[in-house]
């Protein structure tokens, strides 16, 4: 079994929780987590904000299973109550790719969507992939 110790595709420490700024929590299907900010005006979501993060996604390397984590340090603009982002980091193995996508339910209170992470996280962990990985997620109470 590979341990990675964390894929960070890109370094970002969410802002604090303030009012009008709910925060999102959530999780794969594997037991993985996924949280995010966004930014509503008049109601409607408009941007989701820097630092959408992912916990112990469980990924499939060439030598065997590894976790990532990691966050965006870019935000994604919200269309038809649709997002999505693709991030690109370095490593000391190679180059890691993270996508992500999302939509928001009508009323704004769940949103559901997809990431994948797939690269070389280092020496020991070439050739991960997290595959399609689900995730469902809920706001949160301020």
């Amino acid at each position: 079994m590979v341990i990675c110790a964390g894929m960070i595709v890109a370094m970002a420490i969410p802002a604090a929780t303030s009012a009008g700024v709910p925060d999102y929590q959530g999780r794969d299907r594997d037991g993985g987590t996924v949280s995010f900010e966004t930014k509503v005006k008049q109601g409607h979501v408009k941007r989701v904000a820097i630092g959408f993060a992912w916990k112990n996604l469980d990924v499939r390397c060439h030598e065997g299973w590894s976790q990532s984590d990691g966050s965006f340090t870019r935000r994604m603009p919200v269309r038809h109550r649709r997002f999505h982002g693709i991030g690109r980091t370095h490593t000391p193995g190679g180059e890691v790719i993270a996508r992500v996508r999302g939509r928001f339910a009508r009323r704004g209170g769940k949103a559901h969507g997809m990431i994948r992470v797939r690269g070389n996280f280092n020496a020991g962990a070439t050739n991960c992939d997290t595959g399609r990985d689900h995730w469902k997620a809920h706001r949160v109470a301020a």
